[in-house]
């Protein structure tokens, strides 16, 4: 359990007679993964650090685990937190080598794997070999891309056993996708390793790939906290209006059909078609669908050339004067986000519980299956 309540003042970055009033209130039942999410600036990276201990205001309070952090009385300095901390940049040391790096986390004089007692070592190979972090032990950052280096860093992190591990835009300059390949390792190895974790991002495809809590910041408050599920779907909420817009749908491997490089899936008694995936059967995934891909119809349709239709009803609709509108739809207990023109949700007279049916291609979903589900 973390439980925090801090009050500030924020200066802004972009500009120098810029600032705002932050007001952190926070709980979280703490584990897995929890993406802090907002735009640049709205003070994500500061609650960030006041939770490690690198900020420090006079009022406030925090405490991880029953242990106080910080009162009115005291304050436990960073480095007595037992927190993991991987920052931006990675904040590798170049003169020394990957395994100097990883080891680091175990303290200074210890840089060489083979100078390490036998239970530390199968820890620290466990995390490297994990990370794929293991084969590069003698080579050097200068010799690594970015994403690589990554993963170095948060091999080190991790090597020192954290209670908390906290993540602060470690992705951002990598592309699509470099975090299609290393993003998949930090949500197996988090939650192979009972280590929960905080990370701070301005994607939401990062937010849909590693995390199953979500909070939202706004110019220094927390304006929502909730499954990553839910948030999508939330018109009251900036995510829903945003260009890329999702929704996260949980199913399951039924079938797979090799001959067509198709796998289905299972959601309730309704199928989901995507191109083939490498997954068991049974195992419960989370498909990502842009809002901007749906067609709805009012009617069933009939020889069409996209394979996903699905049957909901219509359980909100978005009310303003734009050319497009949202409206969520209820399939199999799961909101699914749609976006469409005004001209389509008048000339088919949508109404709330209205049953609808809801088209999408299977080749939109293949780069979809982000993540196994906790949720189910």
């Amino acid at each position: 359990m973390l439980e925090l309540d801090f009050k500030g003042e924020l200066k802004s970055k972009k500009k120098a007679e810029s600032s705002f009033l932050y007001d952190f209130q926070l709980l979280l039942n703490h584990k897995g993964i929890t993406a802090i999410y907002g735009a640049s600036g709205e003070g994500k990276s500061t609650l960030l650090r006041l939770i490690s201990g690198l900020e420090k205001t006079k009022a406030g309070k925090i405490s991880f685990k029953g242990t106080c952090w910080q009162d009115e009385h005291s304050f436990v300095p960073p480095e007595k937190r037992n927190i993991a901390y991987v920052f931006q940049d990675g904040r590798l040391f170049e003169a020394l080598s990957v395994e100097a790096n990883v080891l680091y986390g175990l303290g200074a004089k210890h840089n060489k794997v083979q100078k390490i007692n036998k239970e530390t070592y199968r820890w620290v190979k466990k995390v490297c070999q994990a990370l794929g972090v293991f084969a590069w032990l003698h080579r050097y950052p200068s010799e690594l891309s970015g994403g690589q280096k990554q993963r170095v860093a948060i091999a080190r992190s991790l090597i020192s056993q954290p209670e908390l591990l906290l993540l602060d835009e470690p992705f951002s300059s990598l592309d699509e996708s470099g975090k299609t390949v290393l993003l998949p390792y930090i949500a197996e190895l988090t939650s192979r390793l009972s280590i929960p974790c905080i990370i701070v991002s301005h994607s939401r495809y990062e937010i849909e790939s590693l995390a199953q809590e979500g909070v939202i910041i706004e110019q220094g408050k927390v304006i929502a906290q909730d499954s990553i599920i839910n948030l999508m779907t939330r018109l009251d909420l900036s995510l829903a209006h945003e260009e890329q817009s999702t929704s996260l749908l949980q199913a399951k491997v039924l079938e797979h059909y090799d001959a067509d490089g198709l796998t289905v899936l299972s959601m309730g008694v309704q199928k989901v078609w995507v191109e083939r995936v490498s997954a068991e059967i049974g195992q419960s995934v989370a498909i990502r669908i842009f809002s901007r891909d749906i067609i709805v119809s009012a009617i069933k349709p009939v020889e069409s050339s996209v394979l996903n239709v699905l049957l909901g009803d219509i359980i909100e609709i978005e009310h303003n004067q734009n050319s497009k509108v949202l409206i969520v739809v209820n399939i199999e207990q799961q909101k699914l986000l749609a976006r469409i023109t005004r001209k389509s949700l008048n000339n088919l007279d949508l109404k709330i519980g209205q049953q609808v049916y809801i088209q999408f291609k299977s080749l939109n979903l293949g780069m979809c299956l982000l993540r196994e589900s906790k949720d189910g």
